[in-house]
């Protein structure tokens, strides 16, 4: 496969995964003392996905050339089954709001700006929801965990710190609802189990009964986020 892509290894990552975004292209993390034999099935067990990943990143690109950086046009939130139509508006002073059915971008009128505008404004959004939608999961499986962070990871949907810290992605907003709490659950299930054995899925079974599905469908999420979220991931500043 030559050069397509790049191997990153990792004292911390706990099983093999490829990470895919606009500024990387593909990578292919590689837990730390992973036997090459194992790396080398992986991969070619993998080859075909690593091909159609390049391929749409070569796509994504090529149109970010032809036609510049997308603005959002309409932000669409199936997790809270909301959709907006984004209005961008001359004033005085920055402010972004919701007006029923429209979010209104006041005061940025740069492409970077207005991404910029919503990326905080939709992260707010999931400050506000994800955290007590992960509360209720927890306290009706009784399960724990010591605080909850929402940030904007280019390649996760969640994770689960050694001390019980769950960090949670705000692109969750633009999936379905089932999936949402498929992540949740899952980082949830790293509480009792901090990494993927046997135990752990015994676990996610119990709380997730559909977990297979899920997790398939999870596989494929990513293109349930809008162009313009894509080429954010380029941008250190509001990828983040």
């Amino acid at each position: 496969m030559g050069d397509s892509f790049q191997l990153r290894i990792s004292r911390r990552a706990r099983y093999l995964r490829i990470d895919v975004s606009a500024r990387q292209g593909v990578v292919v993390v590689v837990p730390e003392g992973t036997p090459r034999d194992v790396v080398n099935r992986f991969l070619l067990a993998k080859r075909n996905w690593i091909r159609r990943a390049r391929e749409r990143i070569a796509r994504q690109t090529e149109q970010a050339r032809a036609h510049g950086p997308a603005l959002p046009e309409r932000v669409e939130l199936p997790a809270l089954g909301e959709d907006y139509r984004v209005a961008i508006e001359p004033a005085a002073r920055r402010s972004i709001r919701c007006d029923g059915e429209i979010l209104r971008v006041r005061g940025a009128t740069e492409p970077a700006a207005v991404r910029r505008a919503v990326v905080d404004w939709l992260k707010r959004r999931g400050r506000a929801t994800l955290p007590p939608w992960l509360a209720a999961h927890a306290q009706r499986h009784g399960l724990s965990y010591a605080r909850t962070m929402v940030r904007g990871q280019r390649t996760r949907w969640g994770s689960c710190s050694a001390r019980g810290t769950i960090s949670l992605n705000y692109k969750l907003l633009f999936l379905p609802r089932s999936l949402v709490d498929h992540v949740l659950l899952h980082e949830l299930a790293h509480t009792r189990h901090l990494d993927h054995s046997p135990r752990f899925w015994a676990l996610l079974a119990e709380l997730d009964p559909q977990w297979r599905r899920h997790h398939a469908a999870l596989s494929r999420a990513a293109r349930c986020l809008p162009a313009w979220i894509t080429y954010l991931e380029t941008d250190d500043s509001t990828g983040r």
